[in-house]
C-alpha cells in the first residue's frame, strides 16, 4: 500500500492522550504512527510481517523501525492493553485496520488499473487479441502476468456499479438519520455539502454521536448557533460526552415506557369513569324506586350530617341521601 489514513484529530483520541502521560509516551505516540505505517506497507489488513508467514517480533520491529528494542517491547504492551493490537497466533495486528485502510476499495482500485491496462496492451500493435478470445498460455508462464478472461471486465463493472449502489443508499440512510437527530434545532440549517464533509472526515458513527449530543445541548440550553456547520465540526474533533447525556436508545426506550404508563393510566381512569358511570345511574334508579317516605331517613341524615350554621341547598342534600340509600342497599340495609 502506498498510503493511511492519519485523521487530523488523533492526538485528540482519548487512548493517545493516556499514552503521552506515561513514560517516554511522545515517543510511543512516534512508535504507534509508525507501527500503522509498517502495517499499511505489509498489506495484510493490518498485520505486521516480515515475510508471508513470519511474524514481526519486537526485535524484527526494532530494526525495521530504529527504534529501540525496550522502547518497542513497552509500547506492544501497552498497545495490547489498551486494546489498539491485538495477536493472531504469534502475528501482532493493528485493530479496527478499515480506520486507517479501505482495502476492499484499494482492491477494486488495482483491478480496475490491471484492466485498463489490460485494454491498453490489446490496441498496440502486435499485443494481445481482445479478452472476448481467450488465448491458452503455457502453465509455466510467470503469474505476474494475467490471464485473458472474457467475462472479468463486465464482471468487475457490475460489481463496481452495485458497491456504489450500496455506498449512496448507506450515506443518504446515514444523512437522513442524522438530519433527524438536528430536526427542530438550529443546527438543522446545516448544509448538505457540510454535512457530507463531515461524515466523511469523522464517520458515520461519531458524527451522529456528535449530532445527537449537540441537539440534546441545544434543547437543555438554548444557546445561539450561527454556524451549524463549525459548531458540529469541533464538537466531532473534541467529542466529550456530558454526564447527563442518554443516548438516543435509552430515550426510546424511556419514551416508550412512559407511553405505556400512560396509556395505562388512561385506560385505568377511563375504566373508574365507566364504573362511577354505571353506579350513578344505578343510584338514581334506587333512589327512583322508593317512595317519598322511604327517602325522608336519608334525606334527614344527610341534613345532620352538614356542618352546623351551613346553609344546605335541597340539591346536595338530595345526593348525600342518595349515597347513603345506596351506601343502605350495599350494606344489606333495608330502605
Amino acid at each position: 500500500m502506498e498510503w493511511v489514513k492519519i485523521t487530523c484529530n488523533i492526538l485528540d483520541h482519548r487512548k493517545i492522550k493516556l499514552i503521552r502521560k506515561v513514560s517516554r509516551g511522545d515517543t510511543l505516540v512516534l512508535l504507534w504512527l509508525l507501527l500503522i505505517a509498517e502495517a499499511g506497507k505489509c498489506g495484510r489488513g493490518g498485520a505486521l510481517l516480515v515475510s508471508e508467514n513470519t511474524p514481526c517480533t519486537a526485535e524484527t520491529l526494532s530494526l525495521l523501525l530504529a527504534m529501540p528494542k525496550a522502547i518497542v517491547e513497552q509500547g506492544l504492551a501497552l498497545f495490547t492493553q489498551l486494546q489498539m493490537i491485538e495477536w493472531q497466533e504469534d502475528v501482532p495486528c493493528i485493530r479496527n485496520w478499515r480506520k486507517y485502510q479501505s482495502e476492499d476499495k484499494l482492491e477494486l482500485r488495482r483491478e480496475k488499473e490491471r484492466l485498463r491496462q489490460q485494454r491498453h496492451r490489446q490496441k498496440e500493435p502486435g499485443g494481445p487479441p481482445p479478452v472476448s478470445q481467450p488465448v491458452s498460455q503455457p502453465v509455466s508462464q510467470p503469474m505476474s502476468q494475467p490471464m485473458s478472461q472474457p467475462v472479468s471486465q463486465p464482471v468487475s463493472r457490475d460489481v463496481t456499479l452495485e458497491n456504489r449502489q450500496e455506498k449512496n443508499r448507506v450515506e443518504k440512510t446515514t444523512t437522513d438519520s442524522v438530519r433527524l437527530l438536528l430536526s427542530q434545532t438550529p443546527l438543522a440549517n446545516i448544509s448538505d455539502q457540510e454535512l457530507g464533509a463531515l461524515l466523511q472526515r469523522h464517520g458515520a458513527e461519531r458524527t451522529r454521536l456528535a449530532a445527537d449530543v449537540a441537539a440534546q445541548t441545544w434543547q437543555r440550553d438554548r444557546a445561539e448557533i450561527r454556524n451549524p456547520g463549525g459548531y458540529l465540526n469541533r464538537l466531532c474533533e473534541t467529542l466529550v460526552v456530558p454526564d447527563w447525556y442518554v443516548p438516543q436508545a435509552e430515550r426510546q426506550k424511556r419514551e416508550q415506557a412512559a407511553r405505556e404508563r400512560s396509556e395505562m393510566q388512561t385506560a385505568e381512569q377511563a375504566a373508574r369513569q365507566a364504573a362511577e358511570e354505571i353506579e350513578n345511574k344505578a343510584r338514581d334508579r334506587l333512589w327512583q324506586s322508593l317512595s317519598e317516605e322511604e327517602r325522608q331517613p336519608f334525606c334527614a341524615a344527610a341534613r345532620r350530617e352538614c356542618p352546623a350554621g351551613v346553609e344546605t341547598s335541597p340539591e346536595v342534600v338530595v345526593i348525600l341521601a342518595k349515597l347513603k340509600a345506596w351506601e343502605a342497599r350495599q350494606a344489606g340495609g333495608s330502605a
